[in-house]
C-alpha cells in the first residue's frame, strides 16, 4: 500500500512539474506575442489536470487571454463564462470579459462587466484601466456611464484626469476642459505640458 502511495505521490509531482512548464512557456510565448503556440501551451497545461484548484484557473485565464489576442473572441468569452461557473468572485473573469466585450462594440455587457470587475477588486489602477480601455474604444457615453460611478480616488488618478481635459477639448467642449486642466493643475502643478494646454484652451473659452 505504501508503495502504491508513493508511486501515486510521485506520478502526481511529475504532473504538477509538467503542468507548470507548459504554463510558464505559455506565459513566455505570450510576452513574445505567439499567440497561437500559447495557446497550445496552455491546453496542454490544463489537460494534465483533472480538478480546477487555482494555478488551473490562472492557467485558464491565460488561456482565454490567447485566444481574445487571436481574435476567437467567442471561444475566450466561453473559456472565461466556464471559469466564472466555478469562481464568482474573481475580479479579473469579469475585467477580462469586459475588454473583450469592449473590444467587438457590445457596450452594455462591456460596461456591466467592467463595474463589477472593478467594484469586486476596489483598486484604483483597475478603475483607470477600464476607463482608459472605453475610452481607447471609442465608447465615449460608456466610459462617461462609468466615469459617474468611478470612486473619487480614482477619479483623481493623473492619467483619469487627463483624458478628461483630452476628451473635452476633441468635443470642442473647452469650458470643461478648461475646467479639468486647472483641476488637474492643482494635484499636478509642475507639469509643463498640461500648463501649456491650459494656456491653449483659456484662448478657446
Amino acid at each position: 500500500m505504501l508503495l502504491v502511495t508513493m508511486s501515486f505521490t510521485a506520478t502526481s509531482c511529475g504532473r504538477q512539474k509538467q503542468q507548470d512548464e507548459y504554463k510558464r512557456q505559455g506565459i513566455e510565448q505570450m510576452d513574445m506575442k505567439e499567440y497561437s503556440k500559447a495557446l497550445k501551451s496552455f491546453n496542454k497545461a490544463l489537460s494534465l489536470s483533472s480538478t480546477v484548484g487555482r494555478n488551473e484557473k490562472d492557467i485558464a485565464l491565460y488561456k482565454a487571454s490567447a485566444q481574445h489576442k487571436l481574435g476567437k473572441n467567442g471561444d475566450a468569452i466561453n473559456t472565461i463564462n466556464g471559469l466564472i461557473a466555478f469562481d464568482k468572485a474573481d475580479y479579473r473573469l469579469y475585467f477580462l470579459r469586459g475588454c473583450i466585450y469592449s473590444d467587438i462594440g457590445k457596450s452594455t455587457k462591456a460596461l456591466a462587466d467592467l463595474k463589477k470587475g472593478c467594484a469586486l477588486s476596489n483598486k484604483s489602477s483597475l478603475y483607470v484601466s477600464a476607463y482608459e480601455t472605453l475610452i481607447s474604444q471609442g465608447m465615449d457615453k460608456t466610459a462617461e456611464d462609468f466615469y459617474q460611478e468611478m470612486p473619487k480616488e480614482a477619479r483623481a488618478q493623473k492619467k483619469v484626469m487627463r483624458l478628461r481635459v483630452i476628451g473635452y477639448e476633441k468635443k470642442g467642449d473647452f469650458a470643461s476642459a478648461l475646467h479639468f486642466a486647472k483641476s488637474y493643475l492643482i494635484q499636478y502643478p509642475d507639469d509643463t505640458d498640461m500648463k501649456k494646454e491650459e494656456a491653449f484652451l483659456k484662448l478657446q473659452s
